[in-house]
């Protein structure tokens, strides 16, 4: 586990949030994460520009940790 994901797991914990199998994190918590407010996030995957690709189960979505870890540390734009 990197730097990051160890970051990552910390503050999950901390929110009293289990990632589920596969790494997946509800959409609420990743928007927190990643500095983002939940509505909007919520709004972006809506409208297909969420800035990191997500799964859904049933009518929630979930957000891979690598891929938060991904959205993270690229800095490139």
């Amino acid at each position: 586990m990197n730097e990051i994901e160890k970051e990552i797991a910390d503050r999950l914990a901390a929110a009293g949030i289990t990632p589920l199998i596969g790494g997946l994190v509800p959409e609420p918590a990743t928007a927190d994460l990643i500095g983002y407010a939940p509505s909007y996030l919520r709004r972006l995957a809506a409208d297909g520009l969420a800035p990191l690709p997500f799964v859904r189960r049933g009518n929630r979505r979930f957000y891979k940790i690598v891929d938060i870890v991904s959205f993270a540390t690229n800095t490139a734009a």
